[in-house]
């Protein structure tokens, strides 16, 4: 490309604060090329690691990358506040999407991401940048981002992971009725909550049964980058029990896309007949969680199953 995209030369002879598109001059390039070459480095090592999943790589990392870019990408002093920490913001937004684009990670690790990442960055950001900057803030905060990240490392320092999410419900038709619904050929064609409409449905669905030993099958293909980066997989559910009141279901095989981040057990559906036609369905997922810190991940997985029973209520069991 031509040199004006990158920088313009400034009256020292150097290079000045790019004037057009590129927001970056060229020491500023090369610096921000090597923060992103050396957190993808230390990603990948991670994720060949047994600490992939823990809160190593979603704490340290991205505290990591605010930090070099504090070190390494310094800011005009003239800049107001808030400037620098648009600035700041954007530099290490550029770190995350180049990362994931060169470890070929998908739109939906990103999505999850980036709340966690921002807000380490913003920690880093907050206490460099405070009047009253001292050398105990210095020590203090590394080292409570240090001691949170080891959550998952180790079984001591790992939280419970076994959970489940409950949705119950109230529809029309009786326990036969709703049985057969879900004995009927599925076809997902209800309008989803907005936080599942990130996650893509699956191709194709094998079911139509509801005999004890019958496994329903879904096919998924996961576009991580959106028309490209294709990653095949299928979940099997086996109906494990089937009672007057109750079905239960076990997972006996995921390899879809979720699976790296998410062990799912198998489910409940809970019959009670009501008076004037209607049914409480009560739909259980259970499911242990892989994702460290458990502080974030835990309630971000848990409304996202609680979200899935509502929306498999709605248009598999009470579907008209």
């Amino acid at each position: 490309m031509g040199s004006a995209f990158f920088d313009c030369p400034d009256h020292s002879g150097g290079y000045g604060q790019s004037m057009t598109l590129f927001p970056y001059n060229r020491s500023q390039t090369i610096r921000i090329i090597f923060i992103i070459a050396v957190i993808a480095i230390v990603i990948r090592l991670i994720l060949d690691s047994r600490f992939a999943t823990s809160a190593l790589l979603y704490l340290a990392v991205p505290f990591v990358v605010s930090v070099l870019i504090h070190q390494f990408i310094p800011y005009e002093t003239d800049d107001t506040r808030s400037r620098q920490l648009f600035n700041h913001l954007r530099d290490a937004t550029v770190v995350m999407l180049a990362t994931s684009f060169i470890l070929f990670e998908g739109f939906i690790c990103v999505l999850m991401f980036m709340p966690i990442y921002y807000l380490c960055a913003l920690i880093h950001y907050a206490f460099t940048r405070s009047r009253d900057f001292t050398t105990m803030k210095v020590v203090v905060v590394p080292v409570v981002i240090a001691v949170l990240s080891l959550e998952g490392m180790f079984p001591v320092t790992s939280l419970p992971r076994k959970a489940q999410a409950t949705h119950v419900a109230v529809v029309d038709g009786s326990i036969a009725e709703l049985k057969a619904n879900m004995a009927a050929p599925i076809a997902f064609e209800g309008e989803r909550n907005w936080f599942l409409s990130i996650f893509p449905l699956p191709v194709s669905v094998d079911a139509g049964s509801l005999n004890a030993g019958d496994v329903h099958r879904l096919d998924f293909i996961y576009k991580r980058w959106f028309y490209t980066n294709v990653h095949k997989g299928s979940f099997a559910l086996e109906i494990s029990d089937v009672g007057p009141d109750f079905v239960r279901t076990t997972v006996i095989e995921n390899t879809s896309y979720l699976a790296s981040y998410v062990q799912i057990d198998g489910t409940q559906v809970q019959f009670r007949e009501l008076a004037g036609g209607q049914t409480e369905v009560s739909l259980t997922v259970n499911y242990h969680r892989k994702l460290d810190p458990a502080w974030y991940f835990g309630p971000l997985q848990n409304y996202a199953f609680e979200r899935s029973a509502a929306y498999l209520i709605d248009t598999v069991i009470a579907r008209k």
